[in-house]
């Protein structure tokens, strides 16, 4: 697999770890200040995704 298809399965793998620490399937919810924390490194991890699509 090539790089930049191996660091997008990476990003996808992290959004996907993130969206269920949100979800209604995890047992403790998160606090404010964690969720608030989660997105904005959530944000950071498409804006690199993105980057690395644009490589494609």
């Amino acid at each position: 697999m090539s790089d930049v298809k191996q660091s997008l399965q990476e990003k996808l793998e992290q959004l996907e770890k993130g969206l269920f620490l949100m979800s209604l399937d995890r047992k403790r919810a998160l606090s404010v200040h964690e969720t608030v924390d989660l997105i904005e490194e959530l944000r950071g991890v498409v804006a690199s995704a993105k980057a690395d699509a644009g490589k494609l």
